[in-house]
């Protein structure tokens, strides 16, 4: 067995390491903020399904924001629907 001599200066520390596994965060890309358009179709088109859509934006972005992904993919597309009726009807 070969004996290793330090380098001259003095004593080094060795460090060893072991590969750890890597963290990976999987994250959505944002949805569409159906907000602005909830509101401009209630004041320029049929009103009465548009409270329903401001109603159900503020439920998706309140789930957006404490990361509860599927709700706020329905309370989306739920807004969408809403916004389309009361463009067509309107």
């Amino acid at each position: 067995m070969a004996q290793v001599q330090p380098p001259a200066g003095g004593p080094h520390n060795v460090v060893v390491t072991q590969p750890v596994p890597a963290t990976v965060v999987v994250s959505q890309p944002p949805q569409r903020d159906w907000m602005v358009p909830a509101t401009l179709t209630y004041l320029c088109c049929f009103w009465s399904t548009e409270i329903e859509a401001i109603y159900s934006a503020c439920w998706a972005e309140e789930a957006a924001s404490s990361c509860d992904v599927p709700k706020a993919e329905v309370q989306y597309k739920q807004v969408r629907l809403f916004v389309n009726i009361s463009i067509a009807v309107g």
